[in-house]
């Protein structure tokens, strides 16, 4: 049986994305339904933990739970950064809210729902309808065996890793189709653990970059989560945590229980947008280039994009020239800025060493004014000259390879041209593929973080 509904704008997945996006084109005015494939009470439940940070709440314009209120686990604001035995750790000084996915997922979904949005669970997205032109004009779903054919004028795919959707467009398509690889992605590995002792109660977060591995307070404040995120396989990312316990002084703890789940750590495709379709979250590999976490990442492009759905229906036009302004507006702006941490990350990460790592934090050339920088500080000039004074003795000494130092230069030159290339996205489709050459030939330098 085939039972046929209509909508403005259909949402595929009920995440933190597509539930952010279904109240803000919801309190427009327009009909949405969100399809999930979870139920309810499964919906958010990948990881327990994430976090935002504070000044993030007002700025995305996103709930804040307090203390007590559903979704609230716990805050910090000490982030140090560390050398790979923890010698010369750098504090980062910045407010950080610990929430339970969860929950904070289930807070957005109601919040949609009482602007207007209709949330379906346990529904599966199946394949797309096109019209007679060959543009998507809605998409058919499973629901308790039966097929639904939903039509909308907008679909958007906010359905995970996996990207369902995404991965069903023709490759004919403006959006990139591939799904992930194996090196387009970390397997993360959380382990909850109880501190055995309480001079070792955690009043902030360390992160090892070496390692890409971190620890940070927890719901319970006499615990701790212990991360680590690679690249390739969870039998990879386990073989560098079982290095990172012979060099990190980890307080002594009692394993509570492990969490794993992939998350997106590529460059999200060129464009976002195609006719009547439009890609975000995870599925869109919206996620920061520092962290991998993806939540406010992607809610400011569905900011973006809440306000360019609500102009398409207004002038009755939901082809990819005009929801084009999406990809000009984020490309321009936070893809323009991922683009650059992550070329320079990657070409830092993939060529220092070890004692290059503790070299550089030792000598302060990774200060807490150039970290508090990434959180939109200025870094005083005279903290910088000696920073590269640093650098040029790490040379000098012998502490800091030639290769190392070919490598950084090379990664803050992709960083630069990648960036730049970013901010002049074209303003239309037409010139778009020009464009993108120039794009795949810089990431061609670039390559990816090992």
């Amino acid at each position: 049986m085939i039972i046929t509904q209509e909508y403005d704008v259909l949402i595929i997945g009920a995440g933190t994305s597509g539930a952010h996006l279904a109240k803000a084109v919801a309190s427009k005015g327009w009909s949405v339904l969100v399809i999930e494939k979870l139920p309810r009470e499964k919906t958010g439940t990948k990881y327990d933990i994430f976090h935002i940070e504070e000044r993030e709440f007002a700025r995305l314009g996103i709930p804040r739970p307090q203390k007590g209120e559903p979704g609230w686990a716990f805050e910090f604001e000490k982030n140090y950064n560390a050398d790979p035995r923890t010698l010369y750790p750098k504090l980062q000084t910045n407010p950080i809210v610990g929430l339970h996915m969860h929950e904070y997922t289930l807070l957005l979904c109601d919040l949609a729902e009482k602007a207007g949005a209709e949330i379906m669970f346990e529904t599966a997205f199946e394949a797309f309808t096109s019209d007679s032109y060959g543009k998507i004009s809605g998409v058919t779903a499973v629901k308790n065996g039966e097929t639904l054919s939903i039509k909308a004028k907008i679909v958007v795919d906010c359905s995970g890793i996996g990207a369902a959707a995404r991965t069903s467009l023709p490759d004919t398509c403006v959006i990139d189709n591939k799904p992930l690889g194996d090196d387009d992605m970390f397997y993360v590995i959380l382990r909850y653990v109880k501190i055995k002792n309480a001079k070792d109660y955690l009043d902030g977060s360390t992160f090892w970059a070496y390692y890409k591995s971190w620890i940070a307070p927890c719901a319970d404040p006499e615990g701790a989560i212990i991360g680590i995120g690679a690249c390739h396989s969870y039998e990879y990312a386990e073989k560098i945590y079982e290095e990172m316990e012979k060099t990190v002084p980890l307080p002594e703890y009692e394993l509570v229980k492990i969490e794993k789940g992939r998350t997106p750590f590529t460059k999200s495709p060129y464009s976002l947008v195609t006719d009547n379709f439009i890609v975000s979250g995870d599925a869109g590999c919206l996620t920061k280039s520092v962290n991998g976490e993806g939540v406010t990442s992607s809610i400011y492009m569905l900011n973006i994009a809440a306000d360019c759905i609500d102009r398409a229906f207004k002038i009755g036009d939901t082809s990819k020239e005009t929801l084009w302004k999406i990809n000009t507006e984020y490309n321009r702006t936070q893809g323009a800025e991922f683009a650059f941490l992550r070329a320079l990350l990657t070409g830092v990460v993939n060529a220092a060493d070890f004692n290059e790592f503790e070299y550089v934090f030792k000598e302060n050339i990774i200060n807490d004014e150039l970290l508090n920088a990434l959180n939109g500080s200025a870094v005083p000039a005279k903290v910088l000259i000696k920073a590269v004074a640093n650098f040029v003795k790490g040379i000098v000494t012998k502490n800091i390879r030639l290769s190392t130092v070919k490598a950084a230069a090379d990664a803050f030159k992709n960083a630069v041209d990648i960036s730049s290339h970013y901010k002049k996205f074209p303003d239309s489709p037409e010139d778009f593929n020009e464009w993108r050459k120039t794009a795949d030939n810089i990431y061609s330098k670039i390559g990816k973080i090992q």
